[in-house]
């Protein structure tokens, strides 16, 4: 296995971790969660990419892209919320 495909596993590692880790502490205050499944999973999978990409850019271990990995979910789910696609997803 190259450097570069370390990264990108790295990054959905930190993508699943940051996702599980939010859908478990909404669990545990007892909030009534509805489990999104295809907003979970392509979450992750962008957050995989991006953390992938970022590790394999700066060329600095699996550990970095592992937290772009992790960073990389609130990126992308704070840039969706403020879209007009998350407006039309209520109607």
């Amino acid at each position: 296995m190259n450097k570069y495909e370390l990264y990108i596993i790295a990054g959905f590692v930190g993508g699943v971790a940051r996702g599980l880790s939010s859908y478990l502490k909404n669990v545990k205050t007892g909030k009534a969660v509805k489990f999104n499944y295809s907003y979970f999973f392509t979450t992750v999978f962008f957050s995989g990419v991006l953390g992938g990409i970022a590790g394999a850019l700066a060329e600095s271990g699996w550990k970095t892209a592992f937290l772009a990995g992790y960073a990389g979910i609130d990126f992308i789910e704070n840039v969706y919320k403020s879209s007009p696609f998350a407006k039309l997803a209520k109607a």
